[in-house]
């Protein structure tokens, strides 16, 4: 199903660059994300094959043709229309890489043992930006089990700088 979602997400993306509006298209969908995520009922509903096709087509219309660009509606009734509305959220995911990499942006997982002060978190980020070449959204967790230092995912890399990772190569070295 990934490839299907990669497939949809690209035809949408391309379309929104012909219109110029790549960011209003994925500030609506996630709108409509958001609503079946909230809504699990909506979203069996719509993807129920116990409802014709046309009657959960005017839900959608219905539910979002106020609020959503008419090409986005359009693809979530197209999405509903193949039996593909499940795969929603991967739709967006996949546009929103799309999105981050047209834009030259990048997130990053940052994961340290203990909250890091909002002078840390300014300094990394820039640290960050500076590596990638891209402006960088971060998202920040805390993770006890790593005893000290960070984890930070960014861009399919992984740099782990973790007191847990360094200790653990100690390990291996005195077991040989």
């Amino acid at each position: 199903m990934a490839e299907i979602s990669k497939e949809y997400a690209q035809a949408l993306f391309e379309l929104a660059k012909e219109q110029g509006c790549e960011k209003e298209f994925a500030m609506a969908l996630n709108t409509i994300a958001t609503e079946l995520d909230n809504t699990p009922e909506y979203a069996e509903l719509l993807s129920s094959p116990n409802i014709p096709i046309d009657e959960r087509k005017t839900l959608i219309e219905q539910a979002f043709s106020e609020h959503v660009p008419e090409f986005v509606l359009s693809f979530t009734q197209l999405l509903c229309e193949r039996g593909h509305i499940r795969n929603f959220g991967d739709c967006l995911r996949e546009y929103e890489e799309l999105y981050r990499a047209l834009e030259s942006i990048s997130t990053a997982r940052i994961i340290s043992a203990i909250e890091l002060t909002d002078s840390q978190k300014r300094k990394l980020t820039e640290k960050l930006e500076k590596i990638s070449g891209n402006t960088v959204i971060a998202n920040y967790e805390i993770d006890e089990t790593l005893l000290g230092g960070l984890t930070i995912y960014i861009d399919d890399k992984v740099i782990d700088g973790s007191l847990h990772r360094k200790l653990k190569e100690v390990k291996e070295v005195i077991d040989k």
